[in-house]
């Protein structure tokens, strides 16, 4: 069964060739909630996907568009006390955080997160922030806008009933 965490975890995440592969073969399955935000990433070439999430989520001048970062949305900055407090809901969960070129409050992290914890209280605590970021997405870009747009129904709905 597809986990739409997984799905949103990768739609959130550096675009790359075998991210946009994974995202095709998850959005296949028929009840996929994030399937109009897959079509519209497999619209454009990996290299328009690459530029467009350089520009919202990594530098854009004079700041960043769009930070996907719990902490930011907390604290105003990214790798504050929040990132600490995310690390350690990884550690307290049995899980290790192997730092890769990210936070461990990057949007993407937390979605994988609970894509393999089921963690109801952890996908609450997203909800506090997520939001505002994904106002940002939808203002800022098109079709990283339809994605923010299907990430916030999929929370919404009450559909997230943790799938295991």
């Amino acid at each position: 069964m597809m986990n739409p965490f997984r799905l949103f975890s990768l739609v959130f995440s550096y675009p790359t060739e075998e991210t946009v592969r994974e995202l095709v073969l998850l959005s296949q399955n028929g009840d996929c909630p994030g399937a109009p935000c897959c079509s519209a990433l497999s619209s454009v070439s990996l290299e328009e996907l690459q530029a467009e999430y350089t520009r919202l989520f990594i530098n854009a001048y004079p700041s960043v568009l769009c930070p996907p970062y719990e902490s930011f949305y907390r604290e105003g900055a990214v790798y504050g006390i929040t990132s600490s407090e995310v690390e350690q809901v990884y550690l307290n969960s049995g899980l290790d955080y192997v730092f890769e070129g990210e936070p461990p409050d990057f949007l993407s992290v937390e979605l994988d997160f609970l894509a393999i914890t089921n963690d109801e209280a952890f996908l609450n605590r997203l909800k506090e922030w997520v939001f505002q970021f994904t106002a940002k997405v939808r203002e800022h870009s098109g079709i990283y806008g339809i994605c923010a747009g299907e990430l916030e129904a999929f929370l919404e709905s009450g559909s997230t009933a943790l799938r295991g």
